[in-house]
């Protein structure tokens, strides 16, 4: 029982480090949705309503996305349930974010059989503009449109995991917790976890350049906001 709670609370923290650094304090109970279901990730950006609009998709590509989210949800539950066999939270966290890249990539392939490039784009943009400086460091592929020198890439590096450190830390006495003072806990907890976002973007945007600040801005496009996610009773 201890290691199912635990399990589930290491859940609650990947979502949180994941999406929440970038995007608004209520994305911290989304990974209680499961994997992909995140508003960090591509498929889970296109379950947002104001998201499907942004990018005029059809009824048609609407049904297609949601064929794809089920047929690879279905591939990917029985690595992510391996995931309770790892007794190490380090070793844990960085597997779940092994598998969490081999959604993505999976998802990447699916889409572009069905959105346009256009839309692909936009999706990237949005990407981009709700996962945050400190992610967007961390991806290869922005870090080389931006040409990242290797001490800035390392600086990007030590800060995400400063990062989750603190958060892996401040979630973990919810597992002694009972429901009750979980849910209590969380507003607490929601508030601390928002200042930990502003601090790690304050830091990523201070290791760039003038230049990379403005190349990068220029990557996420137009300024599109998500709509709050509603609390759950």
């Amino acid at each position: 029982m201890n290691r199912v709670r635990s399990y589930l609370v290491l859940v609650l923290v990947f979502a949180v480090v994941t999406v929440s650094i970038a995007a608004a304090a209520a994305q911290a109970p989304a990974g209680r949705r499961g994997f992909g279901g995140t508003r960090g990730s591509l498929l889970g950006l296109l379950r947002v309503e104001q998201v499907q609009k942004e990018l005029k998709l059809t009824e048609d590509q609407i049904g297609k996305v949601g064929q794809i989210s089920e047929k690879l949800r279905a591939e990917m539950r029985e690595p992510y349930a391996g995931l309770r066999d790892i007794e190490d939270m380090q070793e844990r966290r960085a597997k779940m974010t092994e598998l969490s890249n081999q959604f993505d990539a999976k998802a990447r392939g699916e889409l572009r059989e069905v959105l346009s490039r256009v839309q692909i784009m936009r999706l990237y943009q949005i990407r981009f503009q709700v996962r945050g400086t400190l992610d967007a460091l961390n991806n290869r592929w922005i870090a080389g449109r931006l040409e990242l020198t290797d001490e800035q890439k390392k600086k990007a590096a030590e800060l995400d995991k400063a990062t989750q450190d603190k958060v892996t830390k401040a979630y973990s006495p919810l597992r002694d917790l009972s429901r009750e003072e979980r849910r209590e806990k969380m507003a607490e907890l929601r508030e601390k976890i928002t200042k930990l976002r502003e601090e790690a973007e304050k830091n990523a945007l201070g290791l760039l350049t003038a230049e990379q600040k403005e190349a990068f801005e220029k990557m996420k496009g137009d300024k599109f906001e998500l709509p709050p996610r509603r609390r759950q009773p």
